[in-house]
């Protein structure tokens, strides 16, 4: 370390002068041949940095050429994959559209949600059939799971539905399993209470809701909700069940208007609504 500090740090240019003349004599004393030899793999050990650095650029520039190939590649497998989710809902859309045409002996206006309602206490949407479609006040509204809501409004070419969301809305329903009928009332999101069961009437968690079609408003048979919980209070003579509704009814986008169908007067129905409203009553 003390003689290279010495020939290179202390006395450099005299070193470099002598390697430069030993350099010369040495090269005066080979032939041709040699000389171009040395001439040679001096070359190369002073310009092997340089090469290296632009083998070294030369490779970034093909990764970067490789990156953007890839994001490119990546962005169509991304539209690609949304395109076939779209294909897929749509194809589960019909399906379940004609497996609901099939089984059910209602006849069904299909309809679009296009608005939703603004209000917190006052949940409805706006569907794409009006009275051109055949769409009347009152008819009743459901999803692919089960009861959405009731037509409250119609125009040329829309309709309101009121959603069974509201406190303006109570449905008659019966336990699918035990018989047991209720009356079901809004509370919160999309959880209900079964009112007017007694404290020793067969309900239990899991049991389904279906429209009773007693209160003539809902045609009989389509689900409602599922009980979650059932509980009874000490001096109190009804339980009190708790029922999560069967359709999400904040992400609807896609209802059934029940135009007719076997055993539902709709006719009655209108005439009803018509001596409520009249009445003053609560639909």
């Amino acid at each position: 370390m003390q003689l290279r500090f010495f020939l290179f740090e202390r006395h450099r240019d005299k070193t470099a002068l002598v390697v430069a003349v030993a350099l010369s004599i040495f090269l005066m004393t080979r032939d041709d041949g040699g000389k171009a030899a040395t001439a040679r793999a001096f070359s190369a050990v002073l310009l092997g940095p340089a090469v290296r650095v632009g083998a070294y650029f030369d490779s970034m520039e093909e990764l970067r050429s490789e990156n953007r190939r890839l994001r490119e590649l990546a962005a169509s497998l991304y539209h690609e994959r949304e395109r076939l989710v779209r294909q897929g809902r749509e194809r589960d859309r019909l399906r379940r559209l004609l497996e609901l045409r099939e089984k059910s002996p209602f006849r069904f206006l299909p309809c679009e949600v296009i608005a939703h309602s603004s209000s917190r206490f006052h949940q409805a949407v706006t569907v794409d059939r009006g009275e051109a479609d055949g769409a009347r006040a009152g008819m009743a509204v459901v999803g692919y799971r089960g009861l959405a809501g009731r037509v409250t409004q119609t125009f040329e070419n829309t309709s309101r539905v009121l959603l069974i969301n509201n406190k303006a809305i109570a449905v008659s329903c019966r336990d699918h399993r035990s018989g047991v009928v209720g009356i079901l009332e809004w509370e919160r999101g999309n959880l209900f209470r079964l009112e007017y069961v007694g404290r020793e009437e067969d309900v239990a968690p899991g049991d389904t809701l279906l429209t009773s079609g007693l209160g003539r408003l809902f045609p009989e048979g389509f689900p409602v909700g599922t009980v979650f919980q059932v509980s009874t209070e000490p001096g109190n003579l009804s339980r009190r069940i708790g029922v999560v509704s069967m359709a999400d009814l904040h992400k609807l986008e896609e209802l059934f208007i029940v135009v007719s169908g076997e055993g539902w007067d709709a006719e009655a129905v209108f005439d009803e609504l018509q001596r409520r409203e009249g009445g003053g009553e609560t639909p």
